[in-house]
């Protein structure tokens, strides 16, 4: 895989794995890189287990990832799976790890498609074991047919609880509460952008009927404030926001989530312009029409630019794919036009229900400054809002100060969870961030460097006397 292609495609997701379909479709090599060890990205996630083989093949989801994945097998597409990308440069050159080692990929044009991360707005004990993710919950679903926990409690905002609560009925697992941070006038207020997908507006209903009919308490206009339990998670503490009033539930085993952000480490580190968008997310990689970026020969799509959800993402990895291609000089004006035009029309319904998503998913940052003292916002280096405040204190005027001043943001995720609620905390409505620097992911220098002896070293000449 070392070498030449004449398009390099990051994530092999809805976006990703449709981008690589149209370039290929074009007659171009191209490289389609991706973290997991088969394309589907994490709503189309592969299964790991027959059980989940089977539920896939019944689920809406699990179905478009099983064609995406046999469309791409068919296709000449050279898909290099379970690879982080952890450097990418001018030109472009993309750096990623592989179990055989590093593989360095070079392309004139490099599109995109890292997809989201969760946004989780930290509370009192949110790092107790039998915490997870509400995106977790659907990975572990997907991947496996399973959920962890047998008292459990979904939590947070936005169509992921109605899901996620959904499909643990499936699996036997009645919640013993959803805790939901909108009101039913939220909810009815994006009922007409729902309606733009009769399909979606649909599926949804469904799972609201289910709900009902197991008779699942949906607690509204209400967000977890503390979880308690040694040395595991055994209750929550739920207030009702417009009250104040606290309800303690028992539960072994709380899915939380509020929205996502785009996973956009690699836009910035090759300079994509962007902007602050609360509804994508938090900040979004400006693209034009064909989904190219202010950087020239790089295309973004999916949510990695700008949070949108699956369909939307689709349709962006279509035009992208199929503009890099044009611009390459593969597609004539017309026949790009042509074969563009119908993914235009259905996006700009698909955008109609992804607003309409992501209003409930937009993430409570008025509600980071209500976080207590002792609260820890970085999980992997233990840092608390009284350390954090204390730096500020201290004279740290930025992320990159913050993250001398506390060491928050060193750890495995490298700011990735952390960074943001960070910000948050360091200037409310700011727009502040880390500087991007390779490596955008942990990289072991085992892994980096493979195996190697004495005599694998070259020596240079002596340099004459």
């Amino acid at each position: 895989m070392n070498g030449s292609h004449d398009v390099i495609v990051v994530g092999a997701g809805p976006a990703g794995g449709e981008a690589a379909l149209a370039v290929s479709g074009a007659g171009l090599r191209v490289a389609l890189i991706d973290e997991g060890p088969a394309p589907g990205g994490q709503v189309w996630r592969a299964p790991r287990t027959a059980q989940a083989q089977v539920a896939a093949a019944k689920d809406a989801d699990g179905r478009q990832g099983q064609a995406l994945r046999a469309r791409l097998q068919e296709a000449s597409v050279d898909l290099l799976a379970g690879a982080e990308v952890w450097d990418a440069g001018p030109g472009f050159v993309v750096q990623c790890l592989t179990e055989q080692g590093n593989r360095e990929l070079q392309a004139p044009r490099l599109i995109l498609a890292t997809g989201a991360m969760e946004r989780v707005l930290p509370f009192a004990g949110w790092t107790i074991p039998g915490v997870f993710g509400l995106a977790a919950a659907t990975a572990i679903m997907k991947a496996e047919k399973t959920m962890p926990g047998k008292e459990i409690v979904i939590a947070g905002q936005g169509p992921l609880l109605i899901a996620v609560a959904a499909k643990a009925l499936e699996l036997g697992l009645r919640p013993r509460a959803i805790v939901d941070r909108a009101g039913r006038g939220d909810w009815l207020r994006a009922a007409p952008g729902f309606a733009a997908l009769p399909m979606m507006l649909t599926r949804g209903a469904q799972w609201m009927a289910r709900l009902a009919a197991a008779r699942v308490p949906i607690l509204r206009q209400s967000a977890i404030v503390a979880a308690g339990g040694d040395p595991v998670l055994d209750g929550v503490t739920v207030r009702h926001l417009p009250s104040g009033r606290q309800t303690e539930i028992a539960a072994d085993t709380l899915y939380i989530g509020n929205g996502l952000t785009p996973a956009d480490e690699l836009h910035r580190l090759l300079g994509a312009a962007q902007t602050r968008d609360r509804l994508r997310g938090g900040y979004r990689t400006e693209v034009d029409a064909d989904q190219r970026t202010s950087v020239p020969g790089l295309y973004g799509a999916g949510d990695g630019a700008g949070v949108h959800g699956a369909l939307p993402s689709v349709l962006q990895g279509q035009i992208a794919g199929l503009a890099a291609a044009r611009d390459h000089g593969a597609l004539s004006a017309e026949a790009f036009a042509d074969q563009s035009r119908p993914a235009r029309r259905r996006l700009a319904r698909a955008r109609r229900f992804a607003d309409a998503s992501c209003r409930l998913m937009a993430f409570p940052e008025e509600d980071l400054t209500h976080m207590p003292s002792d609260c820890v916002v970085c999980r992997c280096e233990d840092v608390r809002r009284s350390d954090i405040d204390a730096a500020v204190a201290g004279g740290a005027a930025d992320m990159n100060q913050l993250k001398h001043f506390t060491c928050l943001g060193m750890g495995p995720c490298q700011g990735r969870m952390c960074g943001l609620n960070a910000a948050g905390l360091l200037s409310p409505g700011g727009d502040l961030r880390f500087t991007p620097r390779a490596p955008v992911r942990p990289v072991s220098m085992d892994r980096l460097i493979g195996e190697f002896d004495y005599s694998d070293i070259p020596v240079p000449k002596p340099a004459p006397l």
